[in-house]
């Protein structure tokens, strides 16, 4: 489909109910600045943002509901769900504020719990399987970890610190203007001094790491599965966490890089 008029229609793709729309050939107008294929979350952002810097834009989708990976489905007669995403922590602030999407309608809703994780054994003593279940309360999920070690979950809280501590700290470069490398090399020292504020983020990310610096280069670069074999011993454990690493990414926890999803 093609949309046009996108500020108005965008909020709504991201809210609860996805948009279904029928267009004839008629509502196409015969030239536009911009054309984006795909009427994706990414492509609908993008086109709003084209639109709003007064770029003549239009979407082009050939399903008949627009919002691509980030659409909720009746997939099953009485149960919706979401077609491919599955987090939403890189939906940015600074977009929802822009965008005055929660003015639009955008509800976020924290999963809790955030996963389950059934183990393929036979019940001991008449009880059912065991199984993990991890959530937002921190005590009842170090019980659930108790299950497999204790050592572990003492240990998750801890771990969980240091994952929100990098989190924190990277977190502002995810909205900033990459380092021009090239302009500080340049000859002119005017281009030189002007693009000094590009390394301003990095910075302030390098003095909020402080001491952990190193624990953030290795979490960037290291095999997911090193990350957590340092910080637990169970493979139930493991295998949960793991999958924020890989999932979507094609890779195995061995790969170089993998933890940094984490």
């Amino acid at each position: 489909m093609a949309v046009a008029s996108i500020r108005c229609r965008i909020p709504k793709v991201l809210s609860h109910s996805p948009i279904r729309r029928s267009w004839s050939s008629e509502t196409l107008r015969p030239q536009y600045d911009a054309v984006i294929i795909g009427g994706g979350h990414n492509g609908l952002i993008a086109a709003a943002y084209l639109q709003r810097s007064g770029v003549n834009t239009a979407v082009l989708e050939k399903r008949h509901v627009i919002g691509g990976a980030a659409v909720t489905e009746e997939l099953i007669p009485g149960f919706k769900f979401s077609r491919a995403s599955y987090v939403l922590s890189l939906l940015r602030p600074q977009i929802c504020k822009e965008l005055e999407l929660k003015k639009h309608g955008l509800k976020i809703y924290l999963r809790n719990p955030s996963s389950f994780t059934p183990m393929l054994e036979d019940g001991v003593g008449g009880k059912p399987p065991r199984s993990l279940l991890l959530g937002n309360n921190m005590e009842e999920t170090q019980k659930q970890i108790a299950q497999f070690s204790v050592k572990d979950a003492q240990a998750y809280a801890e771990y969980e610190a240091f994952i929100n501590r990098m989190a924190t700290a990277v977190d502002p470069l995810l909205d900033a203007v990459p380092v021009d490398i090239p302009s500080l090399t340049s000859s002119s020292l005017r281009e030189r001094i002007r693009s000094l504020r590009t390394v301003t983020p990095l910075l302030k990310t390098g003095l909020k790491l402080g001491k952990y610096i190193p624990q953030f280069y290795e979490l960037l670069t290291a095999p997911l599965s090193k990350i957590l074999n340092h910080w637990f011993e169970s493979e139930p454990l493991k295998a949960t966490l793991a999958t924020d690493g890989v999932i979507g990414a094609m890779i195995s926890p061995q790969a170089a890089g993998s933890g940094y999803v984490l």
